[in-house]
C-alpha cells in the first residue's frame, strides 16, 4: 500500500484496477465456461471439477476486489454497505477515481 507520506495514490490506485480487471475477466468469460459446460455436458464428460475451478477462481478474485482499501479515504474502495459493486469507477465513500493520474494526498 500507499504510504500517506509519499504524495501520490499512484501504486495503490494501480493496485485496485488491477483487481477490477480480474473480476471483470472472469464477468466476461463466463459465457464460453457456460458453452464448455453445455459441450461438456452433451459429450458425457464430469464437469465437477471445472465447475469447482471456476466457482474458486471467482470467488478469490471477488474477494481480492471487496478488501481493496481507497488509499485517500481508507474504506473499501468498491463496498459501500454490504455489496460489491464492481462496475464502480471511485470510492464509495470519497469518490477518488481508480484512473485518476493526478490523485494526491494533499
Amino acid at each position: 500500500m500507499t504510504s500517506p507520506h509519499d504524495g501520490s495514490y499512484a501504486a495503490a490506485l494501480t493496485e485496485i484496477r488491477r483487481a477490477r480487471g480480474r473480476l471483470m475477466v472472469c464477468f466476461f468469460t463466463f459465457p464460453l465456461y457456460i458453452i464448455t459446460i453445455y459441450r461438456m455436458l452433451g459429450n458425457g464428460y464430469d464437469i465437477t471439477w471445472l465447475m469447482l475451478a471456476y466457482m474458486l477462481l471467482y470467488a478469490v478474485f471477488g474477494i481480492g476486489m471487496s478488501v481493496k482499501t481507497c488509499p485517500r479515504c481508507r474504506g473499501q474502495f468498491y463496498v459501500r454497505h454490504y455489496f460489491l459493486n464492481p462496475f464502480r469507477r471511485t470510492c464509495s465513500h470519497c469518490e477518488l477515481a481508480y484512473d485518476d493520474p493526478d490523485a494526491t494526498n494533499s
